[in-house]
């Protein structure tokens, strides 16, 4: 496993790739967009009508989630975003576009589903721990008008992408098709292909460059466990060879990340130090993973990148995201 020195380094070095080309990196987020609410309150007692906490609610915040988070996290630092996914045609949609908006990332891209909801997950939150959530949403293969406005917006964009990410949340935007063009765009510019999965749709990620499953995902994907080091790294070598990947980074919690290639295998101990919510911690680190191979970062050190970046989003309430200035604190002084 490689020291916190080692990790260091890695990470230094592909944040400093970010300020080494002449441009910003353009990122395609491809994907299942999703308004996170947080409802907060207090609870002090028990629901006279069943068994059930009352909570009393102090304020409602309205986040970015899925696609849109990832997008966030790029635009936070510093890359050009285009977000493509779909949407409803209901107040909801408004809301997601006025959140995007004031983030300055474009929302034109989306499409509208007039017999699909804008994907809404409300978690209610008292003293810092969740107490219950429920998800607005409809899953299933898209409409067929639907899917092709969607596929084209994605052949009017993908040939400028210097990365691309696919952000599959299982709502039936991602399928075979819409990776294979992915990748067939990508394999006339250069770009990367990194997907976040969800293990019902493992085989449509056939010929991406990278995956970032969590444990669970990777146990399933890959039908056996994936907790030890030991285990982490069979599992990341069955994925990368079922799926002809370049990279398989397993992001495992408290215990890191477990980078597998085809050559090499490598253990990033965890940099978390407080953890408060892990709610979008995924997004962070395949968007900071994504834009630091972007701009010319090995997978190693753009996955030590991701590494410290979610650590950091782990110890912020709610849907978060990180900045260059916080990945510099983090990392401190070069030697």
């Amino acid at each position: 496993m490689a020291g916190d020195e080692q990790l260091d380094r890695w990470a230094r070095a592909a944040l400093e790739r970010l300020d080494g080309g002449a441009r910003p990196p353009r990122i395609g987020v491809v994907g299942d967009v999703i308004l996170d609410r947080f409802v907060y309150g207090d609870v002090d007692r028990i629901s006279p009508e069943a068994p059930v906490p009352v909570v009393e609610v102090h304020r409602e915040v309205v986040r970015l989630g899925g696609a849109a988070n990832v997008a966030h996290n790029l635009k936070a630092l510093g890359a050009e975003v285009d977000l493509l996914g779909v949407v409803g045609a209901d107040s909801m949609a408004a809301e997601l576009t006025a959140e995007l908006e004031a983030r300055r990332i474009s929302p034109e891209l989306l499409v509208t589903s007039p017999d699909r909801p804008t994907a809404v997950k409300t978690r209610v939150i008292a003293r810092h721990q969740q107490v219950v959530r429920f998800d607005r949403e409809r899953r299933g293969p898209l409409p067929g008008a639907v899917r092709e406005a969607f596929w084209q917006r994605v052949d009017q964009r993908a040939g400028g992408w210097d990365g691309v990410i696919v952000s599959d949340y299982g709502k039936g935007v991602v399928d075979r098709g819409l990776v294979e063009r992915l990748v067939g765009w990508a394999a006339q510019t250069g770009a990367w292909v990194s997907v976040d999965p969800k293990p019902v749709n493992v085989e449509a990620y056939r010929g991406a460059n990278a995956v970032t499953p969590n444990t669970k995902e990777t146990e399933a994907m890959a039908g056996m466990p994936a907790r030890e080091d030991a285990e982490a790294e069979a599992a990341g070598r069955a994925l990368l060879d079922r799926l002809g990947l370049s990279a398989v980074v397993l992001t495992r919690g408290e215990r890191g990340m477990t980078v597998v290639e085809p050559d090499r295998m490598t253990h990033l101990p965890t940099r978390a130090r407080d953890v408060f919510d892990v709610t979008g911690a995924g997004d962070t680190a395949i968007a900071v993973f994504a834009l630091a191979k972007a701009a010319g970062a090995g997978v190693v050190e753009s996955a030590a990148l991701a590494n410290v970046a979610a650590g950091i989003v782990v110890g912020k309430l709610g849907t978060a995201t990180v900045t260059r200035g916080e990945l510099e604190d983090a990392l401190g002084p070069p030697p």
